[in-house]
């Protein structure tokens, strides 16, 4: 028999909807989304702590005299969560759907919007012993915009956090202004790292910035 650490979890991410105020997702209420119910992990807002959990996006080191460091994310992009509600044995209201191949979607970008999701080389991991399902997701701002981030994200048809980085550390990601460290010469801000999610289900994010608030939706699928 296989162990329970052999499954694995393929994640298809799917654009939901993209304006400058979230937009409603056909076949699925909304409701506000309390932050304190989303996630077990850290959700610091002032760039210093942030960047010490996101470590490969960006560095705030005591001996750093970056002013940013000392600055938290602007209260006017915390906005309220406006997820979709999605009922039990309902379909996950997602756009369109990745070819039926889980082995090669890899490089796809998610998405028109001014921060997106970047799908990793590897769709399907396997459970981690800690519990969580991961996959690799790089995040990247468009050139012309330079603005801080904020991406949080929960499950939508049941109870269920999900979390951000190299490793589940953080509660959410938060793209601090200006340069990245993985910035490329193209002037795409890049913030790698993985998605987490404790159980298959229906998903989404809402990504916040100056000026745009959108969610993606995606289900993470159990194979």
């Amino acid at each position: 028999m296989k162990s329970r650490a052999s499954a694995a979890l393929w994640f298809s991410l799917l654009l939901a909807a993209c304006s400058q105020q979230v937009s409603t997702t056909a076949g699925a209420s909304h409701r506000p989304t309390p932050v304190s119910d989303l996630t077990p992990l850290p959700t610091p807002m002032d760039y210093r702590h942030v960047c010490q959990l996101e470590a490969s996006v960006c560095s705030c080191a005591p001996q750093l005299a970056d002013p940013t460091c000392s600055q938290s994310l602007p209260a006017n992009i915390v906005r309220p969560l406006r997820l979709p509600v999605v009922s039990s044995g309902d379909a996950c209201p997602t756009t369109s759907d990745h070819p039926e191949s889980t082995e090669d979607f890899a490089g796809v970008a998610l998405g028109s919007g001014q921060v997106e999701p970047l799908i990793g080389s590897t769709p399907i991991v396997a459970l981690r012993s800690d519990g969580w399902y991961a996959t690799k997701t790089l995040w990247f701002t468009i050139p012309k915009y330079d603005g801080p981030v904020l991406v949080r994200g929960a499950r939508i048809d049941g109870q269920g956090p999900v979390g951000f980085g190299e490793q589940p550390l953080i509660g959410h990601l938060i793209i601090p202004p200006g340069p990245t460290l993985n910035e490329g010469l193209d002037g795409y801000r890049q913030a790698p790292g993985g998605t987490f999610v404790r159980a298959p289900g229906c998903y989404a994010w809402q990504v916040d910035g100056i000026g745009f608030s959108y969610v993606l939706v995606f289900k993470a699928v159990l194979r």
